[in-house]
């Protein structure tokens, strides 16, 4: 008897245990992450399951390439399946090859994703 109490209890701990480990976005509040992968620091506020604003910061003008690779594969992923639409917002760097004045700072690259459903 004692030690199907224990079980019941190991049980029970454990679930409960696990319960705790997802905790979901804020809806409408911006959290700050770090992606170890592509080295990127970025924003993100959820307002649905199907909407985001994403704000990744600008660090230097050879990393952009970086970003732009997180945004497109970290969209794909917020959208689980679904098509990810872009709308850009700025922080967009232009491309000198050989640039013959020094490059301004660049803002934070700021984009709205918008996950779409089937063909539309």
């Amino acid at each position: 008897m004692l030690k199907r109490v224990f079980t019941l209890l190991t049980f029970l701990s454990a679930m409960l245990l696990s319960a705790c480990q997802f905790t979901p976005g804020k809806i409408g509040v911006s959290e700050k992450y770090y992606d170890f992968d592509h080295k990127v620091h970025y924003e993100q506020i959820k307002y649905s399951d199907d909407h985001y604003y994403l704000k990744i910061k600008s660090d230097s003008y050879n990393h952009f390439l970086q970003q732009s690779v997180f945004l497109l594969r970290h969209s794909q992923s917020l959208c689980q399946g679904r098509k990810p639409q872009l709308l850009l917002h700025g922080g967009v760097q232009k491309f000198d090859r050989l640039p013959t004045t020094p490059r301004a700072y660049e803002p934070d690259l700021s984009v709205e994703v918008t996950c779409i459903k089937g063909n539309q």
